[in-house]
């Protein structure tokens, strides 16, 4: 009975590994996606990268007055390094300093993301009060 019980056990627990390895092939990186922010405001969405893609932040100037915020996802040979993009003979469009890491949605700061939802409620008082309703 016993040794029946251990051949059981360790039958279970190979196909309890079996399964794990199975859902940690198909795992990605999931990071925030946001194609062009201006200073920390950023309409954000989730992405998965691809295989040898990290998540990424790119913050530079634009015609330099404007700050811009890109995130995503990044091929590892484009992480931390600086892009200038011209316009023209020497005419600097902007600048992007990009940085990479290595977690799921690492790629957020508490002011990053844009949510819709806080705007919500003053916008149905206000609608509210101009009898919208």
């Amino acid at each position: 009975m016993a040794l029946s019980t251990f051949k059981m056990r360790g039958e279970i627990f190979t196909a309890f590994a079996l399964v794990m390895c199975l859902f940690c092939l198909g795992q990605t990186l999931e990071c925030f996606r946001c194609e062009l922010g201006f200073w920390d405001v950023c309409y954000t969405t989730k992405t998965n990268c691809s295989d040898n893609e990290l998540c990424s932040v790119g913050i530079g100037k634009a015609a330099s007055v404007l700050n811009i915020k890109v995130m995503g996802c990044l091929p590892m040979e484009e992480c931390n390094k600086t892009t200038v993009v011209e316009f023209l003979a020497n005419k600097t469009l902007y600048t992007l300093k990009t940085t990479c890491c290595e977690e799921d949605f690492c790629n957020a700061g508490p002011s990053i993301q844009l949510s819709l939802v806080p705007l919500l409620l003053p916008i149905l008082l206000i609608a509210e009060m101009m009898g919208v309703f």
